[in-house]
């Protein structure tokens, strides 16, 4: 921690919050002013409350003078394009326009009440609202009097950086049904409870006694709220089953409804002739437990195609475009929307490239790992083709666009998903299996109870069925799967395993196919050094060159090398850093060139190279690892190489796998050889590791396998997404793409591979307590079933009894041995030894 640091956290020790008396944080202490503050919220309001114009300007004179760390100093010139505003933008009358902004840097109640108090300080917005919970602030203002770039920008320079809220219709449509599903909870539940809190009352009163008006006033109560809870929330189960009937298939909202209508029918046939029981708090606490099974399916299920909008989200919002078909024309900045074929556009070093093209000016290394999963920088000139959704890591280049939207790369691999998603045949779960069947013999065993117990009195009859349909009421063969795959679920998700669907444990408990990606799945995703040959003083030098340029090769030098701190040469003797794109970099240092790059460099700068070194690089390069040539003047000093690390619980994890029946294989978009020597070297077959595939091969490889198979797919990449869409159950890796966690069904939040193992022996104990509770429950019911039809079960001792199943059904979820141990890693296995030799 530099000096500077240290005194201005001392000094922020001392002093509070001018405004709320809470501590300043350190990098916000400005010893220059008596006022200090905790936030830009405090003290925007503290300047409002001070009603001092002068000093409320002076706030982001002062930032942007004194504070430009504290503010992005984006420019927002695409927000006025008209293909943003008619995307994001709603007139809302009188000359008013709306758009929303999600903005950083707010923490507390005063960063809202600045923000609101935005229209008393810019002519033009005429309000602002901000929800401090999702951080979004609506903003309404006048098109003709304000840019909403300038609006951007003073939030910007009041310390909340604003970015457009893009909301797919997919997602507010989910969202939408996500809440009316929880309002019919809501209301059922308040109806369950009322009527369960009258049903005491009555029921304390057979035994002490209770007023005549009183008791029917709770009866009639009682049935008020029962039909509110069937008319509102309960009237689902009707709309399943009037539309079973319609298609002449059975379906279980069919016997509930008939349960929850021939109830509904005694209990208000018995209230208005003041005779027999009510049912009404069976009724509505039966309605309420389904909707609470039915909601946490609904959960499970719902995110299907979601992943596209991702895809889109890769993309930068806005792009640099000329003016004019000439490396040397004016630029502006524009949304993405606005690019149109044969525009040429700026991509700055560190951008994602956002459409696909032809470089036609500079040099560059282009990262294209999340596309193809190939974990090294391709080197990239004048005339060369770059994809959406990479990276330009080097230097400034100037693309024409050739294909944009849908057309390019990642909108293909976009497309694939979705197919992917959409042909994807859902689970039959066992309960859906038998769920046909079970629902036609409990209608035909009613109507032989009708039938046969109609001699010996009608009323008698219908009740003798009532109890029936109650008792048989298939609500625990309903709740068994989501209960079980809900608690499995929350076992998972606190040992960092997310399952987003109930699918994935019936696929994994059956032993199949398993293919993984290669790197960031079996390889920790970052490059380090493996081995380094030659001369080792020259490594404080070249530690002292790779710390001038940000490069993930420069990264691993620096790491792995560990020159000693009094080692290290200071920054201000290396001198004329030079970046060679797709070749490496040099600099001078007291005097002395020094050269670090590829192998290309030996020929482009005339380096010459003993026998032995040039020996070794051919090896390296054999090896299928970058291959890294250190130079001294004019001569090769040393040569190493970087390569990806194999995890050190991957040869455990497959072992593993294999034992349990899994056939295990590598899908890599890395070269063959890389893809070999990583799957052999953790104990994979050679015949099942493909490496230098493509997102289709990939996609075709899943879809080859055998369909009656459990198709497994392990990734992390946009290159992966579409495979592990297609796959049985797609697995995406910590630190994976956005796409790719989106398109799986199961997401690792751990690193390693024994997650993997983890989630496949959980699933195979979820499905058996499923079993288990589908036997208990079918084996229940068929007993109470019996004794129903025998005349041994009212309807209100059948209310009683059919909870017990739903209970049974809980405790044995309950105590499922799945999720509750985390496996262990075994001793590092050395895949791979680093070497320095001199």
């Amino acid at each position: 921690m530099s000096t500077a640091q240290t005194k201005a956290m001392s000094f922020s020790n001392q002093v509070a919050c001018t405004h709320c008396g809470q501590p300043v944080p350190g990098h916000l202490v400005r010893k220059e002013y008596d006022e200090q503050f905790c936030c830009h919220g405090c003290e925007t309001a503290y300047r409002i409350v001070q009603e001092d114009q002068d000093l409320f300007d002076s706030i982001q004179q002062r930032r942007s003078e004194n504070d430009a760390s504290l503010f992005s100093g984006h420019d927002y010139g695409f927000l006025d394009h008209e293909s943003f505003q008619e995307a994001n933008c709603q007139p809302i009358g009188d000359g008013l326009v709306r758009t929303k902004f999600l903005l950083g840097g707010v923490v507390c109640a005063s960063c809202v009440f600045a923000i609101e108090k935005l229209p008393r300080f810019l002519p033009g917005v005429v309000s602002a609202r901000m929800n401090l919970t999702s951080s979004t602030a609506t903003i309404d203002w006048q098109p003709d009097a304000i840019a909403l770039s300038e609006v951007a920008r003073t939030l910007d320079r009041l310390g909340y950086p604003p970015h457009p809220v893009v909301e797919d219709e997919l997602e507010a449509l989910q969202r939408q049904e996500s809440r009316r599903q929880l309002i019919r909870l809501a209301v059922a539940g308040a109806c369950a409870g009322n009527t369960m809190l009258i049903a005491v009352a009555l029921y304390f009163g057979l035994f002490t006694g209770m007023d005549s008006e009183f008791f029917h006033l709770f009866r009639w109560t009682s049935a008020g709220l029962a039909m509110v809870c069937l008319v509102w929330p309960g009237r689902v189960f009707f709309h399943g089953a009037w539309q079973a009937v319609r298609a002449g298939v059975p379906h279980m909202d069919l016997p509930v409804a008939l349960g929850l209508a021939a109830g509904a029918t005694m209990g208000f046939v018995n209230t208005i002739l003041q005779r027999g029981e009510i049912y009404f708090d069976s009724l509505t606490v039966l309605v309420f437990l389904l909707l609470v099974g039915r909601y946490l399916q609904y959960v499970q299920q719902r995110r299907a195609i979601q992943q596209i909008s991702l895809l889109r989200s890769m993309l930068p919002r806005s792009v640099t475009r000329l003016l004019e078909t000439n490396v040397n024309a004016a630029t502006e900045c524009v949304p993405l929307e606005a690019i149109r074929v044969s525009d040429w556009i700026h991509v700055r070093a560190g951008d994602v490239i956002p459409v696909d093209g032809i470089v036609m000016h500079g040099s560059s290394l282009i990262d294209q790992a999340i596309l193809t999963g190939e974990s090294n920088g391709i080197p990239t000139t004048t005339g060369d083709r770059v994809l959406s959704g990479a990276t330009n890591l080097a230097g400034p280049i100037i693309v024409q666009a050739q294909s944009i939207g849908a057309q390019t790369r990642l909108g293909q691999i976009a497309e694939l998903v979705e197919e992917g998603v959409r042909g994807k045949a859902p689970i039959v779960q066992f309960a859906n299996r038998i769920g046909g069947y079970f629902v036609a013999i409990v209608l035909t065993l009613a109507a032989i109870t009708i039938v046969c117990w109609a001699p010996f009195g009608i009323e008698a009859a219908i009740n003798h069925a009532m109890a029936l349909l109650i008792v048989a009421c298939p609500c625990a063969l309903g709740l068994a799967t989501p209960l079980t795959v809900a608690i499995a679920q929350g076992r998972a998700g606190a040992k960092g395993i997310l399952v987003k669907s109930g699918d994935v444990f019936e696929y994994l408990a059956r032993p199949g196919v398993i293919w993984l990606d290669k790197t960031g799945t079996l390889t920790e995703g970052r490059m380090h050094l493996i081995e380094f040959f030659g001369d080792t003083t020259v490594a404080p030098a070249i530690e002292a060159l790779e710390r001038q340029i940000v490069h993930p090769i420069a990264e691993a030098l620096v790491r792995d090398l560990a020159v000693p701190a009094d080692e290290r040469i200071s920054a201000t003797r290396v001198t004329d850093v030079e970046t060679l794109p797709g070749i490496g970099v040099q600099g001078w240092i007291d005097g002395e060139r020094i050269s670090v790059g590829s192998s290309q460099m030996i020929a482009e700068a005339n380096l010459f190279i003993g026998e032995s070194l040039e020996h070794r690089l051919a090896v390296l390069i054999e090896a299928g690892d970058t291959a890294v040539v250190i130079a001294r003047q004019s001569e090769v000093a040393a040569v190493c190489s970087l390569g990806d690390r194999v995890r050190i619980d991957a040869k455990q994890t497959i072992a593993s796998l294999e034992e349990q029946g899994w056939t295990v294989g590598i899908l890599s978009g890395d070269h063959q050889q890389a893809a070999l020597r990583i799957g052999q070297a953790i104990g994979i077959a050679p015949q099942r590791i493909l490496g230098g595939l493509s997102p289709e091969d990939k996609l075709r490889q899943i879809q080859k396998s055998n369909p009656s198979q459990t198709v497994v797919m392990v990734g992390d990449g946009v290159n992966d997404s579409a495979a592990l869409a297609a796959a049985s159950v797609g697995i995406a890796v910590k630190g994976g793409a956005e796409v790719s966690l989106k398109a799986a069904s199961v997401y690792l939040n751990r690193p390693g591979t024994l997650p993997i193992l983890e989630i496949i022996t959980g699933s195979r104990k979820t499905v058996r307590a499923i079993r288990r509770s589908f036997a208990v429950s079918l084996g229940y019911n068929g007993i109470a079933v019996l004794l129903s039809m025998c005349g041994l079960i009212n309807p209100i001792v059948a209310a009683i009894l059919m909870p017990i199943s739903s209970l049974s059904v809980l405790a044995i979820s309950a105590s499922s041995g799945a999720f509750r141990q985390r496996l262990t890693k075994e001793q590092p296995v050395n895949l791979q030894v680093q070497k320095v030799v001199s």
